[in-house]
């Protein structure tokens, strides 16, 4: 074994020499950083890709400049479901920017978006809360509604354009795409429903900056 080894070696020593042996060598060091290259970007344009939040209009389940993973292979064979956080492009915006928003509404569903009336029993205050209508019923928040955040200096318009009566019906094919951030976020309210040929992908995690890597709700 050691004498083959050796001559192995030897071998190697003489093709070193060699420039056709280099050439060779040279061609399939190339071959393999081509694969490498295209291997990733088959990866990032069809299965992984890694995406930055900008802007607020996440907040605060999202914060601007954090970085996730945006998974494409799981609307291949599913549609996005209410409550997905979804990558998205808008029809009137340029096809390179994405824009992150939740899923509120689906396909044939109907919206409104109402104000209700509260009142504290202690205090006696009376106060507006915003509330989704999805077919009627208030949409069940409950799993996010602590990450939502309304910020009294920016206030987003409470209604949709194109409603009808104050009611709006998802189109077929598409999803009704609001940010976390409700009072500062441009989303479906005014750019309309989403074709799914235009929802990119679902995120799931935060995987930057390091010391806030989590699961995204």
């Amino acid at each position: 074994m050691n004498r083959i080894k050796k001559a192995g070696k030897v071998c190697e020593e003489l093709h070193v020499k060699d420039k056709g042996y280099k050439a060779a060598s040279n061609a399939d060091f190339a071959l393999f950083l081509v694969g490498l290259v295209l291997t990733m970007l088959i990866i990032r344009s069809f299965i992984f890709a890694p995406v930055r939040v900008d802007g607020q209009s996440m907040q605060n389940t999202l914060q601007d400049g954090e970085r996730c993973f945006l998974e494409k292979t799981g609307y291949w064979f599913n549609k996005p479901q209410i409550g997905d956080i979804v990558i998205v492009h808008y029809p009137d915006r340029p096809r390179h920017e994405n824009f992150v928003k939740r899923v509120i509404a689906t396909e044939g569903q109907t919206i409104q978006l109402v104000e209700q009336t509260e009142t504290d029993p202690e205090t006696n205050i009376v106060s507006v809360k915003r509330v989704v209508l999805v077919d009627g019923e208030p949409l069940d928040e409950s799993a996010y509604e602590g990450n939502m955040l309304i910020d009294p200096f920016f206030f987003s318009e409470w209604r949709i354009s194109g409603a009808v009566d104050g009611v709006y019906t998802v189109p077929q094919n598409c999803v009704f795409v609001m940010g976390d951030h409700r009072s500062n976020s441009r989303d479906s309210r005014s750019v309309g429903a989403i074709p799914l040929c235009d929802v990119e992908g679902c995120v799931h995690y935060v995987v930057y900056p390091f010391t806030k890597i989590r699961p995204i709700i």
